[in-house]
Order: structure tokens, then C-alpha cells, then sequence
């Protein structure tokens, strides 16, 4: 089965204090194949164009004064061939979450991986031109059991549910690495970091979400939706659908 190289990585925090943030975000970049190449030489170009041999990330290199290295970082993570783009958007002042999930990260980390590889796994599954086993690759969380993330999957994959998620299209187990081992996780990274400039904009303001939508022709989209699919949001929907912007995002095709 032809391959998809998958890689995870996050914004936001996972607390629920008053001092967290308001949103948390798990952001999945689906490579095929076929595209993994140009994939590198976008990081390798990205790299050499900032000056660092240090690996990308959009906090340390993408500022918000390099508006710049802003928008080169997204003409050219929008120029590559056939990814898909996922987020799994937690709205923390809407969720409906039991004390357990709020109260223990790990928790709250393991659901919303949950929800991310469903979809990985179908889309996967529906992969245009033919299915593809997707081999996922995710960054490593500080403090975080990832075994026990694993054994969590395990079990999900074993709990009847009327919605069928065809596990068998990703290679198991997932795995956690640090951003220097794969340019993926970096250019994961840096499309977390454009959903995070979006989504900490106000409602109304559409220039925050102009790098979002130029890559938003890559989100999946299966049959034409995106809500629930390419963007999934645990908590009200309107956090991110009332936005002034939304309509440009389910228009970039």
C-alpha cells in the first residue's frame, strides 16, 4: 500500500487555569509519498533563507515583526503537492469535559490524539488516487507518558462505536521524536503556527487568518466538508465557524 508520512504537533497549552490559554490545538501535516522530497527542500530552503541550522519553529523564527518570514514560510508550505492539512481545535470555555479530562493533561492529551488519528485514519482511508497506510510521527511532549498514550489507543481501538475508524491504515504504534529528527514535524510546526495567529486574532479581524487561509486549499475535506473533518473543534463550534473569516476557509479550494 503506498505510504503517507504523517506528523503531529500542537499549539496552545493543555491547563485549564486561568492563566492558559484559550484554545488548544493538535495540528497533523499528511505527506504522501510522492511529495516528501519537495517537503524536505522546503525546510532545508526555509532554513537557509532565515539563516539557522537550528530546526524551524514559529515561535523562536517566525515572529510577528517578521511578517516577512511570514508569508515566505506560507507560499511555501501552500506550494507542497498533495498534503493534507488536520486540526483538532479544544475550545477550553465551551468544552463540556468531565473534572477528569480538565484536571489531568495527560488525559485531555490522549482524547484529543484520539480525535486526531480518527481522522488521520480516514483520510487515510479516502486518500484521493487510492488508500494509503499513513505513518505517523509525532512530537515529543515534556512530561508526557507516551506509552501510556499508546496503551489508551490500544484500548479505544477495541470500543464499539457506530462510526467505524479503519485503524488498519495507520502503522502501529505511532511514534514521539524530537522536531531536530524530521523536517516534517518542523513544517507541522509551522502550520500549527499559522492556526494559532488565526484563532488568537479577534472574530472580526480577517488579515489574522490570511496565512491560514492561503494553505487552507490543503485542508482534508472529505465530500466537500471541512467542519468535522479537516477542522474538528471540541467545545462550540462558533469559536472558529462565527468568524469573520470562516467562509473565506471553506472557499479555498
Amino acid at each position: 500500500m503506498p505510504k503517507v508520512e504523517v506528523y503531529v504537533d500542537e499549539t496552545g497549552d493543555r491547563g485549564f487555569g486561568k492563566n492558559s490559554s484559550s484554545f488548544f490545538a493538535m495540528t497533523a501535516l499528511m505527506i504522501p509519498a510522492e511529495s516528501v522530497s519537495y517537503a524536505r527542500a522546503v525546510a532545508a530552503g526555509l532554513r537557509y533563507e532565515i539563516g539557522t541550522s537550528r530546526p524551524l519553529h514559529w515561535v523562536e523564527h517566525f515572529k510577528p515583526k517578521r511578517a516577512d518570514r511570514r508569508r515566505l514560510a506560507t507560499r511555501m508550505l501552500a506550494s507542497i503537492p498533495n498534503v493534507k492539512t488536520i486540526h483538532v481545535i479544544t475550545h477550553k470555555a465551551t468544552v463540556q469535559f468531565n473534572e477528569a479530562l480538565r484536571s489531568d493533561n495527560e488525559k485531555f492529551y490522549n482524547y484529543t490524539t484520539r480525535l486526531l488519528l480518527e481522522r488521520i485514519a480516514l483520510a487515510a482511508h479516502g486518500w484521493h488516487g487510492g488508500a494509503r497506510l499513513a505513518i505517523l510521527r509525532l512530537g515529543s511532549v515534556r512530561h508526557m507518558d507516551h506509552d501510556g498514550t499508546v496503551s489508551y489507543l490500544n484500548l479505544v481501538q477495541n470500543i464499539p462505536s457506530p462510526v467505524h475508524t479503519p485503524w488498519e491504515h495507520i502503522r502501529w504504534p505511532p511514534s514521539w521524536h524530537g522536531t531536530s529528527e524530521y523536517d516534517g514535524l518542523q513544517l507541522a510546526d509551522l502550520h500549527a503556527g499559522i492556526l494559532s495567529v488565526a484563532l488568537r486574532g479577534a472574530p472580526d479581524d480577517v488579515r489574522s487568518a490570511q496565512l491560514l487561509i492561503e494553505c487552507g486549499h490543503q485542508l482534508h475535506r472529505a465530500n466537500g466538508k471541512l467542519l468535522n473533518c479537516g477542522v474538528k473543534i471540541i467545545g462550540e463550534n462558533d469559536f472558529v465557524t462565527n468568524r469573520s473569516w470562516w467562509p473565506s476557509l471553506l472557499a479555498s479550494t
